[in-house]
């Protein structure tokens, strides 16, 4: 048995420190490390088996055109910087907007000053550190900007990096240019990737999904394109071969595992699909269930969510209230209510304590 944690003039086995670590909330684990260098490197074994720093449902950041905040629905002790106010110069920001969660980090587009200063981060709300993301050149002078999206890429077991996607929509000259670029954060540069199809117009509101290592966005019409950000590619699925109307609402969503596509008809049906092979066109359906009771609002204004380990759905229903749907029964409950009723979208957020 191995005897290498020192301390206070004695030794523990490593086994008896692994232990120990395992069972610490996230702050003391965190200090900890810095007890010795036998501490540090037994910290790695450690966080795979504490319970504390397993990503566990927390609440939700939510994105108004004025502001950003969080929803903290599980009952415990709020240790979150729901304000990012660890953000470098947030004193001096105008404004502050999140723009992508993926697995307990953020991407925040951050403006101040006059005339304005961009700058953009990843940020752990969780630990409060940041890594500062290089902007996107500009267009050039003949140029029209028509907009962009940008979409976070991260997995907590790749701790080594992370990926940011953004689709820039222009025209020069009449003609049109729909790219993405990829910025992976082990060489701080951006890569520019394929011209898409020109009316392929990621969502306003996108909810990227990150999984299995390619980021999933939907479009505008029934379509998701997904990108491999390592090998900076992508491929466009269309999902009108499901027997969709061109007027349903769609949302892409992911649960245990599986990529899940979401469709809400004029009669308030909700069907939801899952791949059953890897082939493009092999989907099954999983639920359908009705929610004309629970319309209180047009659908245009709800958002979308399904729970990351179990089969329930989130639906922000634009007015500041979100519902929680188990899709097994049907059965709903009211909660949350965001104290800015305008929030324009929102997002699951699961704590990462290990970056």
């Amino acid at each position: 048995m191995q005897s290498n944690g020192e301390i206070w003039g004695g030794a523990l086995p490593d086994d008896v420190v692994v232990e120990i670590l395992s069972r610490l909330p996230p702050k003391p684990f965190f200090r900890s490390k810095c007890v010795s260098k036998t501490w540090l490197a037994l910290s790695s074994p450690a966080s795979r088996l504490n319970k504390h720093l397993q990503p566990t449902l927390r609440g939700f950041f939510w994105e108004t055109r004025f502001q950003s905040g969080f929803t903290n629905i599980s009952g415990g002790i709020d240790e979150v910087d729901a304000t990012l106010s660890a953000l470098p110069y947030h004193a001096v920001h105008d404004r502050c907007q999140i723009m992508d969660c993926c697995n307990g980090l953020l991407l925040v587009k951050c403006w101040f000053g006059c005339p304005t200063i961009e700058h953009m981060y990843v940020y752990n709300p969780a630990t409060r550190k940041h890594i500062f993301i290089e902007l996107l050149p500009p267009l050039s002078p003949k140029e029209t900007f028509y907009g962009e999206n940008f979409s976070l890429a991260f997995q907590p077991q790749d701790q080594s990096q992370f990926h940011v996607v953004c689709f820039r929509h222009s025209h020069n000259q009449n003609v049109c240019s729909n790219i993405f670029f990829t910025f992976s954060s082990n060489s701080g540069k951006w890569r520019q990737g394929e011209n898409l199809e020109c009316d392929l117009h990621v969502a306003y509101t996108p909810k990227p999904i990150f999984l299995d290592g390619k980021l999933h966005l939907r479009t505008e019409a029934h379509k998701v394109v997904s990108v491999d950000p390592k090998n900076n590619t992508s491929v466009v699925t269309n999902f009108d071969f499901l027997g969709l109307a061109k007027d349903d609402i769609s949302e892409i969503g992911q649960s245990q595992g599986l990529l899940h596509f979401m469709s809400l008809n004029e009669f308030h049906m909700m069907s939801i699909w899952v791949p059953k092979t890897i082939h493009p066109q092999n989907w099954i359906l999983k639920h359908q269930l009705s929610l004309d009771g629970m319309l209180f609002v047009s659908p245009w204004y709800w958002n979308l969510t399904l729970h990351p380990e179990k089969d329930v759905l989130f639906v922000h229903l634009g007015n500041g209230r979100i519902l929680s749907i188990e899709l097994q029964t049907a059965k709903s409950n009211e909660i949350c209510v965001f104290s800015d009723r305008l929030c324009s979208t929102f997002w699951l957020y699961m704590p990462c304590f290990l970056v």
